[in-house]
């Protein structure tokens, strides 16, 4: 089993900004540094193991207001990173054609099976531990779908999560996964 408490970054400049930021770094605001701290004061009384984060600026720069001096073991992985939007990347979610979706981004049965991945990993690596996970919107909907067994046509029945909120989730590791 693994106690997994899933968190999404701080609120950044881009999100105020309504782009579409994916793979791009990001910029926590000051309220996202805010929401970064409280994070760590709601999880200080919960025993963790270990972090694993996407390697985008953003989650880095929330992990680390989060966590402050506790001293984890810290893996940056990109499997865990935002939804990759390729040439949308940077642009205004207002100033595309959301029913025309680029070619060179990632599709949304891929993030699903990325999530699925996401998933996989921590069972491997993460067995018997309570674990947190610091992400995006797009790939911590995907993930909570993927450990509830909610398919992905079902996917917008998960509300996606708030900057620097967390939510618990167990996770079975069964012996046929070891």
């Amino acid at each position: 089993m693994i106690t997994l408490y899933l968190a999404r970054h701080g609120q950044t400049e881009e999100n105020l900004s309504r782009i579409f930021q994916g793979h791009l770094p990001g910029h926590l605001t000051e309220e996202g540094k805010r929401q970064a701290i409280a994070l760590g004061k709601a999880l200080e009384n919960i025993p963790l193991d270990a972090i694993v984060s996407s390697d985008l600026q953003r989650v880095a720069d929330t992990v680390r207001l989060a966590v402050g001096s506790r001293d984890l073991p810290w893996e940056k992985n990109a499997l865990f990173r935002e939804v990759d939007w390729g040439s949308w990347t940077g642009m205004s979610i207002n100033s595309v054609d959301r029913s025309c979706f680029p070619k060179d981004a990632e599709t949304p049965a891929m993030l699903y099976a990325r999530a699925g991945k996401c998933i996989d990993y921590l069972k491997q690596h993460c067995e018997g531990k309570s674990v947190l996970v610091v992400a995006h919107g797009q790939i911590n909907r995907n993930i909570i779908a993927q450990a509830r067994g909610i398919p992905l046509g079902r996917l917008k029945e998960i509300p996606l999560m708030k900057n620097g909120t967390t939510i618990q989730l167990i996770i079975q590791v069964s012996q046929v996964n070891r």
